[in-house]
Order: C-alpha cells, then sequence, then structure tokens
C-alpha cells in the first residue's frame, strides 16, 4: 500500500489523532496521504506527501485510481477493477453499473492487443466486504445472468444476432436479477445461451454465437445447455461466484451435472417470469449455478425472501429418503458406487428411513395413460409447447421486426430455431397442441400424489434421491442432426410437475480421454427433489451437508476437487 485516503462524513472540522496518524504512516511506509480537509491536519510530521481535499463523497472500502491535476486543484478517484481474459468464451459481454441511471447497466468489456478475446470487467470484492452502510447478505459476490433476461440498460440477445439487432437496450430489470442485486451482489455481465433456449450445444452448427467450453476434464465435454454459458463460467473462472440461468427441462441442473456444480431449479411460479425470454412458461423458472455450498445456501434463502416459500422456513426436514427404484445403475461403477455411498451417509447423517418407488409401475397403476408407458405418453409433450411457444411469444415478431430491418429478409437461425419454428406450423403440431398441454397437466397431478407428496408436518414427506451423471461424451466433435425435444428424459419430469430440484457435487472419478490420450477426471453429482413450496429444506439439506463434511466447495477449472492423485 503506498496511499491511503482518509475520508469523513462529517462537515464538521475536528482534530486527528497527529501521532498516531503519523505512526500508522511510517509504518506502513504510505508516500501519498489524501485527508479530508474537516480534519484538521496542522502540525503533523511525516516525510509522506499529504494533500488536504474536499470530499462530501462516502466511498466505499476498495482500492481506486487517484488523479491529481498538474495545478493540484482537484482530485479524481476512479474505482479501480480487474480485467479477467474470457478463455471459454462464457460471456455474451460484459457490463458495469450505469452511475448515471439508477439501477442501470452498461455493456462494457476491453479487448487487449494480442489477446484472442475480450476480457470482462471485474470489480473488486473489498468495496463490499468492509462498509458502514448496509452491504447486503451477497455482498463481495460477482455474477453474471444468462443473456435470455433482460436487464436495464443492456440489450438481450437471447442467443440470436436477429434480436440482438432489431431490439434496443431494456427499459427493465427480472425479479430474480434485482433480487440479486439488492442483496450486494455485483453484476459482471451476461452470459451465452443456446438460441432461444430451443436445445443444448449443436457441437459448432451455431451460426449465430458458438456454444461455451467446458474447463472440466479432457476440455472436449458439453457444457450442457441452454444456460451453457453460466455453466461454463462459473465453473471455469474463479472470478465468478454464481450465475442466474434458466430451466425449462434442465437447463440449469444439467450444467450444473457436467461442471460439478451446484444448481437450483426452484417450484414453477415462486418467482417472476417478466423480463426473461421464456421457452415454455408453465414449466419455466429462473435458477442459480455455484461452485460453493454455502454461497448456494446464502443465495437460495435471500431468494426466498419475501416469497410464499418463507412459510416452511421453520417447518422440520422431511425425514425420509425416497430412492427412484426403476432408475437404471450408472454406467460407470465409480459414479454408482460414489452415489449409493452418499445417499447412505445422508440417510445415516440425518437417522432418515428410506424407501423406493417404482415410477413406472406407479405410472401404470395410477397414471392417466391406461397402459401406456410415460415415455410414450409424453411424447411430444414438451416440442408442441417449445416450438408453438416459440412463435407465437417470440419468432413471429422477431421475423417481422427484422424483415422491416432488412428489406424483408427472414432472420438468420440456428438450426434448431428453424427446425421449432417449422414444427409451430406443421398441422399436427397444431392439432396435437391441447393435447399436450394437457397431459402436462395430468402428468404433474400424478407425481405431485404419487412421488413427491406434501406434508404438513415436514413440508414434503420425502427427499427425492436420484442421479443425473452420465458418463463423458464427444458431442463437441460428433455431429448430431437437428431435431426438436420431441421425446421424454430424465429431469424433465422435475419441470412436467413444477416442483423444485437441486444438483449437488459428491466427488470425482476418471475417465480416460480419446482426446488427450490420458485420464483425466469427471465431477460426480445427484440430485435431490422435494414437494412445490418446500425449495428451503433443499437448501437446509445443503447446509446441515456442508456442516458434516459430506459437501464441499469444488474448484474452478479444470478438476473439481484435489487429490492426492490431483496436483
Amino acid at each position: 500500500m503506498e496511499c491511503l485516503f482518509i475520508q469523513t462524513s462529517s462537515n464538521v472540522t475536528s482534530i486527528s489523532d497527529l501521532g498516531s496518524l503519523s505512526a500508522f504512516i511510517s509504518e506502513n511506509e504510505l508516500s501519498h496521504v489524501f485527508v479530508s480537509k474537516a480534519y484538521n491536519v496542522t502540525g503533523l510530521v511525516t516525510s509522506a506527501a499529504i494533500y488536504p481535499v474536499s470530499s462530501t463523497c462516502d466511498l466505499p472500502n476498495g482500492p481506486y485510481i487517484v488523479s491529481i491535476s498538474p495545478c493540484e486543484t482537484g482530485l479524481s478517484i476512479t474505482p479501480a477493477y480487474g480485467l479477467h481474459e474470457d478463455v471459454y468464451e462464457s460471456f455474451m459481454s460484459g457490463s458495469i453499473p450505469n452511475s448515471a441511471i439508477a439501477g442501470a447497466h452498461l455493456t462494457m468489456q476491453v479487448s487487449i492487443p494480442g489477446t484472442r478475446l475480450p476480457s470482462i470487467i471485474v470489480p473488486s470484492k473489498i468495496a463490499s466486504t468492509i462498509t458502514t452502510r448496509e452491504a447486503g447478505p451477497l455482498a463481495g459476490l460477482r455474477f453474471a445472468t444468462k443473456d435470455i433476461f433482460h436487464i436495464t440498460g443492456l440489450k438481450t440477445s437471447g442467443g440470436s444476432r436477429a434480436y440482438y439487432q432489431v431490439y434496443g437496450p431494456q427499459n427493465y430489470t427480472t425479479e430474480t436479477v434485482a433480487k440479486s442485486l439488492a442483496g450486494g451482489a455485483q453484476l459482471i455481465g451476461k452470459t451465452r445461451t443456446i438460441a432461444f433456449a430451443l436445445s443444448a450445444p449443436r457441437n459448432g452448427a451455431e451460426i449465430d454465437y458458438l456454444d461455451p467450453w467446458n474447463s472440466r476434464g479432457d476440455g472436449y465435454q458439453t457444457t450442457g445447455g441452454s444456460s451453457s454459458g453460466s455453466g461454463s463460467a462459473v465453473t471455469a473462472y474463479e472470478w465468478v461466484d454464481f450465475t442466474i440461468g434458466s430451466d425449462t427441462g434442465g437447463s440449469v441442473r444439467f450444467p450444473a451435472r457436467f461442471g460439478g456444480l451446484y444448481g437450483y431449479k426452484p417450484t414453477h411460479g415462486i418467482f417472476n417470469l417478466t423480463g426473461i425470454l421464456a421457452a415454455i412458461k408453465e414449466q419455466d423458472t429462473p435458477g442459480f449455478l455455484t461452485r460453493s455450498p454455502s454461497i448456494f445456501v446464502k443465495l437460495g434463502k435471500w431468494w426466498a425472501k419475501a416469497t410464499p416459500l418463507e412459510e416452511t422456513a421453520d417447518i422440520p426436514m422431511p425425514s425420509n429418503l425416497l430412492y427412484f427404484a426403476d432408475e437404471p445403475a450408472l454406467v460407470q461403477p465409480e459414479a454408482e458406487a460414489m452415489k449409493l455411498e452418499f445417499f447412505d451417509q445422508v440417510a445415516a447423517a440425518f437417522n432418515m428411513s428410506t424407501s423406493s418407488i417404482n415410477v413406472a409401475s406407479a405410472w401404470l397403476a395410477n397414471g392417466p395413460s391406461n397402459g401406456q408407458p410415460i415415455s410414450e405418453y409424453m411424447a411430444y409433450v414438451y416440442s408442441d409447447q417449445n416450438s408453438i411457444q416459440f412463435y407465437d411469444t417470440i419468432g413471429k415478431t422477431l421475423a417481422e421486426l427484422y424483415g422491416e430491418y432488412n428489406n424483408g429478409s427472414f432472420f438468420p437461425a440456428d438450426p434448431m430455431v428453424n427446425a421449432s419454428w417449422y414444427d409451430a406450423l406443421n398441422e399436427t403440431t397444431i392439432a396435437r397442441a391441447p393435447q399436450s398441454i394437457r397431459k402436462r397437466e395430468l402428468f404433474a397431478e400424478f407425481w405431485n400424489s404419487n412421488v413427491m407428496i406434501s406434508s404438513n408436518a415436514t413440508c414434503s414427506e420425502s427427499f427425492f434421491a436420484h442421479s443425473l451423471h452420465i458418463a463423458p461424451g464427444m458431442e463437441k466433435v460428433t455431429h448430431t442432426p437437428t431435431s426438436v425435444a420431441w421425446y421424454y428424459w430424465a429431469g424433465v419430469n422435475t419441470n412436467f410437475a413444477g416442483i423444485p430440484e437441486i444438483v449437488v457435487p459428491i466427488g470425482q472419478i476418471q475417465y480416460w480421454s480419446p482426446y488427450t490420450l490420458r485420464y483425466e477426471w469427471q465431477p460426480v453429482t445427484v440430485a435431490f427433489a422435494v414437494a412445490k413450496g418446500c425449495d428451503l429444506k433443499l437448501f437446509e439439506l445443503v447446509e446441515k451437508l456442508e456442516g458434516l463434511g459430506l459437501l464441499k466447495e469444488t474448484l474452478p477449472g479444470k478438476v473439481a476437487y484435489y487429490t492426492d492423485e490431483v496436483w
């Protein structure tokens, strides 16, 4: 430290403790000391240069750049920011607060000569760690948000160049972003997304913006989509504490799975979707991702403030762990063993009873399908809703506006956007859509009556414990045909039912990479769900498991944990 700025909020001239100040300057070898004129420093003896300055500002603590005019007639103080290159292509853009408009932000990033990618401007944590003002529970945390969320002053791309072109800066900040800012967290930018959150990464087939990279393992694993940039950023970078994404069919939980992150998909309807380019409004929820269980719990409790979720805060946790009896064993024996051991530890830690449910059998016995398996009954439910809502709420207007800007041309679009567009115009899809909507509603009734059952005593009868883990794939280099998501998959049941679910990392295992030609490390994750409205029970579980040492913070970068074999 070479410089010190001493300020006061008082307008009354006061006498400083000159002896103490002189000793402090000497001990810290300060060369420049700026002192508010409200202090009387007459008689201060020191070798440092002393600058009495007028100060009416209440500056937060932090690093600043101080500029003195040649004539010493004024003092300019500017916050200092760090610059971090986005080497994994996680970000759409960086941003900083707009000091001229309360609550607004400006798109801002810096390209450093000789580097391939723009650098994100990152504020210091010092400004919000120790302050005389109420900083909020999220003080000192930096976050980014998926670029389907509107933020005042920033443009929204939705992963589409056409959308970015025709819509100007937004004048509204969506609820969960505003809530995070109100808690003291600092927004540093927007992360990339699959175009309009309509799919998963397409192996470089995108024509708008290439999908981000996953830093784990061999570097060729998928980010999961569609909150791909949000997953990529918080997986890779120490300077990102959490990210916000959205989950329509797994788009927060899948990036958590591939990154070894803590991921939260809330109860549907708790958080406002206004200002979000929603894929299916009856299923969409905002959510968040982080490496830290402590930040995960802190953020979850803050988001729950002033919502119906708070009503369950004092209710005991569920005392039963419910297993998915017909969940197939993981193809990697080490991951399967790790999963089973972890669930045993959870049950033992809280003296929980355990039970299991064969969902397929329960469906055939109690579901609405008259003997038709879930996968057949729910086929086309997701794609029918997704295609038609995209066309009705985004695509049709976008095509009209883009044509006005571009001499009648149709907007350029990624293959999945085109597939959804034409699927929405298909007569079979249009005729089937009302039935698909009704099927989703009936599925929710079945799931919430037979699997995730509410309880007056513990909010949810059980914690539903299962896994979304899969072995490494080759999505980044192997072409997959473009198709709307007409099928039923593991994880989408949570969205159909509207229940909350979290993903937590529990360890890592080795796998052989055909790209690096050596063994790499892959995170292993599990998932917990509860009944609707019981979200805080999930955060209570994580908080207690962290306290017991069963859950830990994961590392940014190539590996999720350091072990004796990983240095």
